[in-house]
């Protein structure tokens, strides 16, 4: 069990050797980073997103200001077994590694980086110094997964918190763009990966925001610089909808953490499963996520308040638009009396 007296000075967290790129998994991973700092304040994190440019250095670097201090991007490891017979990293050492991928041969390698703690789920934490509590139970989603890591290595069970710290600049945007008086539903229609059957009909989020505007509601269209198309088939069929910009084109600081400043300011909000969602979640927005082929038991956003609506409950198969605007309407309306009565 590590103690006070054994806080770790030094912390390597370990995600990859593949080429980081994928924004979604990356802010899942936020509130466990986070979680590492709030628990060990002093420790100096060092993060291995993967092999190339770092999505927590780029556009995903104001989420990291005071979380990570240091990046690695060329540990290649994984690739053959002689690997094992190295230090992959030579003159660095680490108080504590977190490996959190589970094949056998990068947790080999990783253990060769001298270290006075190595915690890995590989062969279910068999070459792991320490295992979670046994109270935490089975992990359900990723987050799940990597709290009970940190739990391993804390000796206790360890809890992440949701949201997160963005600079100053990027909440003064949003109160710009969102002000103070309008009950504001975001839709957030598009997903990085549009060909696997993740992505809800369009017209579908058009429905839903004409009823929003029928309630007397504000829909705010969140969409991504790949969203041109659809900013002008909504500009057009919906004039009265807002659809702020968040590349920075208008003057603001653009970017995923404008999205999460300007969730902090939803009633609630609509999304597929995509990075947008998760940075919605992040900014503590109430939550409607719509789930088609993938799990919304592993990648749940991390929200206080999250209705998770899967295609399988309303027919046969995985096909997203099996999910009725009704069943979506409803849970906005739940989750907008829910924060009727939180700011009563």
């Amino acid at each position: 069990m590590m103690v006070q007296s054994d806080t770790p000075k030094s912390v390597l967290v370990y995600v990859s050797s593949t080429p980081d790129d994928a924004l979604g998994e990356n802010l899942i991973k936020l509130p466990f980073l986070q979680a590492i700092r709030d628990i060990w304040p002093e420790t100096r994190l060092t993060l291995v997103p993967g092999v190339g440019p770092a999505h927590f250095q780029n556009v995903l670097r104001p989420y990291a200001e005071g979380v990570i201090d240091d990046f690695i991007t060329d540990l290649d490891i994984g690739k053959n077994w002689r690997e094992i017979l190295r230090n992959p990293l030579p003159g660095r050492r680490f108080d504590l590694i977190l490996d959190t991928q589970h094949v056998l041969l990068p947790t080999l390698a990783l253990r060769r980086i001298p270290h006075r703690r190595f915690i890995s789920s590989t062969g279910r934490f068999i070459l792991s110094d320490a295992r979670p509590p046994r109270s935490m139970g089975k992990p359900g989603s990723l987050l799940d997964k990597l709290m009970q890591l940190l739990s391993a290595a804390a000796g206790r069970p360890v809890v992440a918190r949701f949201g997160c710290s963005l600079p100053e600049e990027y909440d003064q945007a949003a109160k710009v763009l969102l002000p103070v008086g309008p009950l504001y539903v975001g839709l957030a229609p598009g997903a990085g990966n549009t060909t696997r059957g993740k992505v809800w009909p369009l017209g579908n989020f058009l429905a839903l925001a004409r009823e929003q505007l029928e309630k007397g509601r504000v829909p705010v269209f969140l969409l991504g610089p790949a969203e041109e198309k659809s900013r002008q088939i909504i500009s057009q069929a919906m004039p009265q909808a807002l659809m702020p910009r968040l590349d920075g084109q208008d003057g603001h600081p653009g970017g995923p953490a404008l999205t999460t400043a300007l969730a902090r300011r939803l009633a609630v909000a609509v999304a597929n499963c995509s990075g947008t969602g998760h940075m919605m979640a992040l900014g503590e927005a109430p939550l409607v996520s719509l789930f088609g082929p993938t799990s919304a038991r592993k990648f749940r956003p991390f929200t206080p308040f999250l209705t998770a609506l899967r295609a399988q409950d309303f027919g046969e198969g995985a096909a997203i638009e099996n999910i009725p605007v009704a069943a979506v309407a409803a849970a906005v309306d739940a989750h907008i009396a829910r924060w009727r009565g939180h700011n009563a």
